[in-house]
């Protein structure tokens, strides 16, 4: 089963996290294939709009804590940051419009590729939250780019690890519309159906000029995958994972 879906429907792509069983976390080949999926879409001339959603009860819980756990020494950790910030590189480099439709929880990195969408709808159940510095880690999109966008907000969530609900995320900016959870993907065609009324060529001049630097965002991921092996984040991360295993999550 591929852990990032792909469908083509009509002249718009859909990118599913597909990992339900795991709150659709984000390995290294989920990783991967986001990228890969991003890339297809932005480049097949007939799609006019990316919506980017996850399967089951979760958008996505952020990136997987056991495949972070099990980075034996530099060079795995650099292999698998850089993975990630590929993908993230892609977000940033749509020429597309992205709606991400988020479905149920988004945590971690899930949470923060919010902050690369162009329109975010939430089901109303969803929850949200930036909790990696429980785990001895940094949120590298949030802590480089998120402030300048959401402002202290952004902080906060980054420094409490806090959950938030889906009308807090959107009084914050993090999110544009919340909707019942059945409304959902109804919600999705019709801001579709505003993005197909715009032209072409305003789109690409807008997201051109929308563009975030990513250098930035570069840097703070190869912070993280410095961080990732440090006995702090070992001992955090070993900890949560047999917290998870005890509760049979």
């Amino acid at each position: 089963m591929m852990k990032v879906t792909l469908e083509k429907r009509g002249n718009v792509c859909w990118i599913i996290f597909n990992r339900p069983e795991k709150l659709n976390a984000l390995d290294k080949e989920s990783w991967s294939l986001l990228a890969r999926n991003l890339r297809i879409c932005d480049n097949d001339s007939s799609v006019s709009a990316i919506v980017l959603t996850g399967n089951g009860r979760a958008f996505s819980a952020g990136d997987d804590i056991n495949a972070m756990f099990e980075l034996k020494n530099g060079d795995e950790a650099l292999e698998f940051f850089t993975t990630l910030y590929l993908a993230v590189e892609g977000l940033v480099e749509l020429r597309k419009p992205l709606v991400c439709a988020v479905n149920g929880l988004a945590y971690g990195g899930g949470c923060e590729i919010l902050l690369f969408c162009d329109v975010v709808i939430s089901a109303n159940d969803a929850k949200f939250s930036i909790p990696e510095g429980k785990l001895g880690l940094i949120p590298p999109m949030a802590i480089s780019v998120g402030y300048s966008m959401l402002g202290r907000a952004i902080a906060r969530l980054a420094l409490t690890g806090d959950s938030i609900t889906a009308e807090e995320a959107r009084n914050i900016g993090l999110v544009d519309i919340v909707v019942p959870k059945d409304y959902l993907y109804q919600e999705v065609e019709r801001q579709l159906e505003k993005i197909s009324s715009i032209d072409e060529n305003s789109i690409r001049t807008i997201k051109n000029w929308l563009r975030i630097e990513k250098e930035k965002i570069r840097r703070a991921v190869m912070e993280l995958a410095l961080m990732s092996l440090s006995e702090s984040a070992k001992k955090r991360m070993e900890e949560f994972i047999n917290r998870k295993r005890k509760e049979g999550v």
